[in-house]
């Protein structure tokens, strides 16, 4: 006879040590802290043993509760790609993902490369867009989306923390050395990409500056970035889309301004589903690039 813990009890803990957190597991499973603690302590006391350390800085988990949430988490991958595979004919040994064609050229695709260089058999779907809409359609694993880390029924974790300011061939400094003042921007192009909540304007405020008018506008980052690398005009770069070619020398920042943007780019997943095996390594591997 088995003695299996109830279910409920198994996916309050395994929330749980997932986030090392009761608040967020009951978030994520639309309960409060205290159900999810309630819950951990009677799985506690059905096995007899002490799953989390309670501390006043935050949860730990025991020896014996981290050796017991990787059997809960692969009996969980088992059971969902087996339902997923019987019942929803999702294809799970291929991460289908979408994100936008501007962060997928120059953020998402150097760490894919990276990815793939490690897991050579692991089929990869992506699919871009300009713009994503609200819901995650049902064949998609997992997003990249621009916002605020906020959509209804969406669990986000933030891939991230842009600044925003202007970038441009170092051909167009002419010897001179950042920082400057406005009369730079004097006859030139100003490079704007559609569809973000800051753009000149907002960045002008902060660097008290006033601005002539924007000459060229583009919907997708890369083309922006190629006229801005070809000396084209001066770009008002994010830093994710940007810091590469800063580093590499191909583009210098002319002024000392930075703005903190109020949209970043967001990991997106359903709450409350977890993802199937493949997904969740990529997942995790970009979560994990992110935070280094």
């Amino acid at each position: 006879m088995r003695h299996l813990p109830p279910l409920a009890m198994l996916r309050s803990f395994e929330s749980a040590a997932r986030h090392v957190s009761f608040a967020r597991a009951g978030v994520e499973l639309g309960v409060t802290a205290a159900a999810i603690s309630q819950q951990v302590r009677a799985l506690e006391e059905h096995l007899g043993q002490a799953l989390f350390l309670r501390r006043a800085q935050g949860l730990t988990l025991t020896d014996r509760g981290l050796s017991y949430l990787t059997i809960v988490r692969d009996a969980f991958d088992r059971l969902g790609a087996g339902t997923d595979e019987l019942f929803h004919g999702r294809a799970r040994d291929v991460v289908t993902l979408r994100v936008t064609a501007g962060f997928a050229h120059l953020w998402f695709a150097p760490l894919l490369s990276a990815f793939l260089a490690a897991e050579r058999d692991f089929p990869v779907r992506v699919l871009t867009s300009l713009w994503t809409p609200m819901e995650l359609d049902d064949g998609i694993d997992f997003e990249i989306r621009c916002g605020i880390g906020a959509w209804p029924g969406l669990a986000a974790t933030a891939l991230t923390r842009d600044r925003l300011f202007p970038v441009c061939s170092p051909a167009l400094l002419d010897g001179q050395a950042p920082p400057l003042d406005a009369a730079f921007l004097a006859g030139r192009h100003l490079i704007h990409v559609e569809g973000f909540a800051e753009g000149w304007a907002e960045w002008g405020r902060g660097a008290g500056m006033t601005l002539p008018a924007v000459s060229l506008a583009f919907d997708t980052a890369s083309l922006a970035l190629d006229l801005a690398l070809a000396g084209g005009g001066v770009m008002l770069g994010r830093s994710c889309f940007v810091d590469v070619q800063l580093k590499a020398g191909r583009l210098v920042a002319p002024f000392a301004t930075k703005i903190k943007c109020a949209e970043n780019f967001y990991l997106v997943e359903r709450a409350g589903e977890r993802l199937p095996v493949p997904a969740r390594r990529l997942a995790d591997f970009l979560r994990a690039q992110a935070a280094s």
